[in-house]
């Protein structure tokens, strides 16, 4: 009689025979035929492979109509296999999509296509961010005398940006349920900010200094520093938006930190 093996080894066995098609490691611990055994451990193999697929639907729905179901399959199971779920909360599975899309080389014909899940991506990190305290307009009021120099602003955990060559914006929105698909623009960049205000992600395209503006908020800089960087640009409506949209989480001067 073969000895059998501690559990945490025979666990790791079955995990690659289903995850990673390494059935030769399970198979001489398997009683019966080796042809039904393979069969089983792919009807568990598939099960894997649709549950992450349509997690990865479920965060990438503009992706997936863009490229079709069979396109979809195959670029979600090869994620899948090279990308394993790192955290039981599956909400939180495909962080890594948008960059296997731009390296993927069925996806070369189409290089709009791994910013657009990038947009998507974004959508879903500010859906899912922390609930958290904002910083209301008359804050930002009591605040307007503090020196640009040593006020740092913070953005609220929701909030987001992304940076694109493409359209992807225009794409995005033709690709909702209730749209053909066919995009207002065809042509040039977007810089989009995506927050969560009442319990709703919310898109908003942005100019390329406004965005220039906001990167610099969120990469902790000094409010002096980032203004000096722009042109002598007056960002005054800017900041009055970004409170009034809950998109601002608190401030600090000189290292104190305020709500």
């Amino acid at each position: 009689m073969k000895p059998v093996p501690a559990l945490a080894s025979l666990q790791a066995r079955f995990a690659d025979a289903v995850l990673d098609g390494g059935d030769e490691r399970l198979a001489p611990l398997l009683a019966g035929d080796p042809g039904v055994n393979r069969r089983r451990l792919a009807v568990y193999r598939d099960a894997v492979h649709a549950n992450r697929r349509e997690t990865l639907r479920g965060a990438f729905p503009v992706v997936a109509r863009l490229v079709g179901e069979g396109f979809f399959d195959e670029a979600t199971k090869g994620f899948g296999w090279r990308s394993p779920p790192a955290c039981a909360d599956l909400n939180r599975y495909g962080e890594g999509f948008p960059a296997f899309l731009a390296a993927y080389p069925h996806a070369a014909a189409m290089p709009w296509l791994a910013d657009v899940a990038r947009l998507e991506w974004a959508w879903q990190e500010s859906l899912m961010a922390a609930d958290e305290p904002v910083l209301d307009y008359a804050a930002l009021t009591g605040i307007a005398d503090a020196e640009p120099e040593g006020l740092r602003l913070r953005l609220h955990a929701s909030v987001r940006l992304v940076r694109s060559a493409w359209p992807v914006l225009a794409i995005w929105e033709a690709n909702q349920p209730d749209r053909d698909g066919t995009p207002a623009r065809e042509e040039g960049t977007d810089d989009v900010l995506a927050w969560r205000e009442a319990q709703r992600v919310r898109l908003a395209l942005l100019s390329p200094p406004e965005a220039d503006f906001l990167e610099g908020l969120g990469r902790g800089l000094p409010l002096g520093e980032v203004c000096a960087k722009m042109d002598g640009r007056d960002f005054t409506g800017m900041l009055v938006r970004l409170a009034r949209h809950g998109m601002l989480g608190g401030y600090s001067v000189e290292g104190a930190a305020k709500a």
